[in-house]
């Protein structure tokens, strides 16, 4: 008769077994799925500052803001 640790590393053997069969299941379709879906991008406002940078004595870095919209249809 087998142990009670022999029995739960069967049982584990056998849950990692079927996780593995279950996540190559998964990469198998979606591997060669397209997904390329139409985006559109629109830039509305870019502005560049000098401003101080407190990491060393008066020393000054330039900050970028950048304002802009996204928008596709991931739902295809």
């Amino acid at each position: 008769m087998n142990t009670v640790l022999s029995r739960a590393n069967s049982l584990f053997a056998f849950s990692l077994s079927v996780m593995a069969a279950l996540t190559f299941g998964c990469f198998i379709t979606t591997a060669f799925k397209d997904r390329s879906v139409p985006v559109d991008i629109h830039v509305s406002k870019v502005m560049i500052k000098n401003v101080d940078d407190f990491t060393g004595p008066r020393e000054r870095s330039d900050l970028g803001f950048v304002t802009f919209d996204i928008s596709a249809n991931i739902l295809l």
